[in-house]
């Protein structure tokens, strides 16, 4: 029987920072939990950006976890809990800022993704892309919550030059992060999206944004026949050559769904040879019943010449 497997893999790569203040877990089993994974980058140029960005992946991801363990209202409630989940991550940042445990000056953004029966649900904060590779088409799934995207659409609509709004100074400022306050942007989709074979699902912090769509979109093609972890490498060995100046922070979780047929379970010897004891006790009953069945008379030949 077909079923999509899901596979995935993660990297990152320093870039020109002293610290590395993006954190990422990932957890894609085989069976009944969902895939599961939290991408942070901690806000670059803060103090404890790097704390930051830990705890946020740490906490939201707990809280996923455990929130698969519980009972569930149906997909329907499915966004409620990721808006849950991003409460409760950042009322402990602030506890941790409360405690003097970390600057108040610092936070993260946050992309945190499921993947469960073959849906992709969502909740971001902040600027991490969100990639779709579809049938060699990349797209982003996700909103982009910096200026970029306001001076894009100012471009879109003629009201600034598209290389003014490129090299603007403010263009990488976020209009939403997770600080431990009012969270003022979240895009957390009401709807599952759905999956199909050969979807490449790709998580970044924005040091991937030195590549362009274009040049992402050849390197998917190109090692996505290799799998999630070549894809990874890829993305990560062309940042690198770019050797951009001041290059931020890059982490990725790559996400690779292909079908695959599931073997028929084998059957348990035990079974199966009370199942052959089983029929030959039937085989043997039918005999003896045969065999004690009242039969009719012979009639002997000359019972048969006799006549009336």
């Amino acid at each position: 029987m077909p079923a999509l497997v899901v596979q995935a893999a993660s990297g990152q790569h320093i870039g020109q920072r002293s610290r590395q203040e993006d954190a990422v877990i990932a957890q894609f089993p085989q069976g009944d939990l969902p895939g599961l994974a939290v991408l942070s980058d901690g806000m670059g140029g803060h103090d404890d950006g790097d704390l930051a960005g830990r705890i946020l992946a740490s906490e939201m991801f707990g809280e996923l976890y455990l929130s698969a363990a519980r009972p569930s209202d149906g997909p329907d409630a499915a966004p409620q809990v990721f808006r849950d989940a991003l409460a409760r991550t950042n009322a402990r940042l602030k506890q941790h800022i409360d405690a003097g445990c970390i600057s108040a000056d610092t936070g993260g953004t946050l992309l945190c993704i499921t993947i469960e029966a073959g849906n992709l649900r969502w909740l971001s904060v902040g600027d991490s892309p969100l990639y779709l590779f579809r049938a060699g088409d990349l797209r982003r799934l996700n909103d982009l919550h910096s200026m970029a995207a306001q001076l894009d659409l100012l471009v879109r609509n003629g009201a600034l030059d598209a290389e003014a709004a490129a090299h603007h100074p403010h263009r990488h400022c976020l209009t939403s992060a997770v600080t431990g306050g009012e969270v003022p942007r979240i895009d957390c989709p009401s709807k599952a999206f759905e999956l199909q074979e050969g979807d490449v699902i790709v998580l970044a912090s924005d040091g991937l944004n030195v590549l362009t769509d274009i040049m992402i979109t050849d390197l998917i093609a190109r090692h996505a026949p290799a799998g999630s972890a070549a894809i990874t490498d890829g993305l990560l060995a062309a940042v690198r050559t770019r050797d951009a100046p001041h290059q931020d922070n890059t982490t990725l979780v790559v996400i690779t769904l292909e079908m695959a047929s599931v073997p028929e379970p084998e059957p348990d010897p035990e079974s199966a040879a009370a199942l052959s004891l089983a029929g030959l006790v039937n085989k043997l009953t039918d005999f003896v019943r045969a065999v004690r069945a009242p039969r009719a008379p012979r009639m002997r030949p000359a019972d048969q010449r006799a006549g009336p």
